[in-house]
């Protein structure tokens, strides 16, 4: 039986064969990398019969295999055996593909029993980091106006100043294995780092709040080399969002990305060579109207029509998006359609992404 791969596995496959062009990595792990790959093993190994609702993705070259559900929105990754293929004897080995590519791709169950102690304990981690945050102007105004670009390797996602500590995950601390990945250490996460915003690929854009006096320069460094190695990027926040500014504004055109980065930017920061060179190597954009538009999608209202279990999540967002107060954010909150944003789907993607991740359902509607 032929099987459907979902986005998800799409977008992360994108990513790992970017960052790995060997067909094993790590010395053992085997990830399938195509549509063909993935429907040989399904059919040699009789999923269709054993596993029928879940599809393998990789395997550790020694009879245990990773699998991923067909229900999209279970995103979790799932360990078993070619041997013994039972749903009943799956095991979690990560919350999602991406991350458990970012934790090198690990066969072994990990143990994620987080105590009530544990829970609040984050929760005044995340009380005191809003707290420090909030007292710098520079650093909300960042976040409350995010830029997002897609495709160059620039921040594509963006902590709210509400949930900043939960945004610290896998840079921090890790949610998996409940643990503190901070040290002052060589090439450790600085306890003084805050990630703001990341890309595609994980990788942090970060301040040092010992920085305030120089207006918070900011700093990128590239997830899973074993070793952080930040690389200046932007002598403060401002300076940082006016220049992706103006990449938005000339995204879709590619000689004025040219002509903007030969006059503005240092190409021999390791970042800004790796975006121009990007740019290089993307093909021509188109120059008309219409044509761009229609690489843009239609233009949509995208409605929030209920916001799942993950409640107070989407009321944090609702206020960061409207700038309402707890008590405004919980009243709409409670509306049984709720108009979370207009523009394009293709501006809307993230969004949407975000919203279902938390467990919310959303609806577009196109416009005209």
């Amino acid at each position: 039986m032929k099987i459907n791969l979902s986005n998800y596995w799409s977008d992360f496959i994108k990513t790992f064969a970017k960052k790995h062009k060997e067909d094993i990595v790590y010395d053992v792990v085997r990830v399938f990398r195509t549509e063909e790959e993935i429907q040989e093993r399904y059919d040699t190994h009789e999923f269709e019969e054993y596993l029928p609702d879940y599809i393998p993705v990789a395997d550790d070259s020694g009879g245990q295999v990773a699998v991923i559900s067909k229900n999209n929105k279970d995103t979790k990754v799932y360990l078993s055996s070619y041997g013994v293929l039972q749903k009943e004897l799956l095991e979690v080995l990560d919350r999602d593909l991406m991350h458990w590519m970012q934790r090198k791709f690990p066969f072994n169950r990990v143990q994620n029993v987080v105590s009530a102690a544990d829970i609040e304990k984050r929760e005044k981690e995340n009380s005191l980091l809003v707290q420090k945050v909030s007292s710098f102007p520079a650093i909300t105004a960042f976040l409350k106006d995010p830029v997002c670009i897609e495709g160059l390797a620039l921040p594509e996602n963006y902590a709210s100043v509400e949930l900043i500590y939960y945004f610290q995950d896998g840079y921090q601390y890790n949610s998996v294995e409940n643990k503190a990945l901070v040290s002052d250490a060589p090439g450790e996460f600085k306890p003084s780092w805050i990630v703001l915003a990341s890309n595609y690929f994980a990788d942090p854009f970060f301040i040092d709040l010992n920085e305030a006096k120089e207006e918070f320069p900011v700093y990128f460094a590239w997830h899973g080399q074993g070793k952080w190695e930040p690389v200046k990027i932007a002598e403060n926040l401002t300076e940082f969002q006016n220049i992706l500014l103006q990449i938005q504004n000339v995204r879709f055109d590619k000689a004025g990305l040219i002509d903007y980065f030969d006059e503005n930017i240092d190409l021999e920061n390791p970042l800004w060579g790796e975006v121009y060179a990007s740019i290089e190597e993307e093909e021509e954009c188109v120059s008309n109207s219409i044509e761009t538009d229609e690489a843009m999608g239609s233009e949509v209202n995208l409605y929030i029509t209920n916001i799942g279990p993950n409640k107070m999540k989407i009321i944090a967002l609702l206020k960061k998006e409207f700038g309402l107060s707890g008590t405004e954010a919980l009243q709409l909150s409670k509306n049984p359609k709720i108009l979370f944003r207009t523009g394009y789907t293709k501006w809307l993607e993230y969004d949407q992404k975000q919203l279902e991740a938390l467990g919310a359902k959303v609806e577009l509607e196109v416009l005209g």
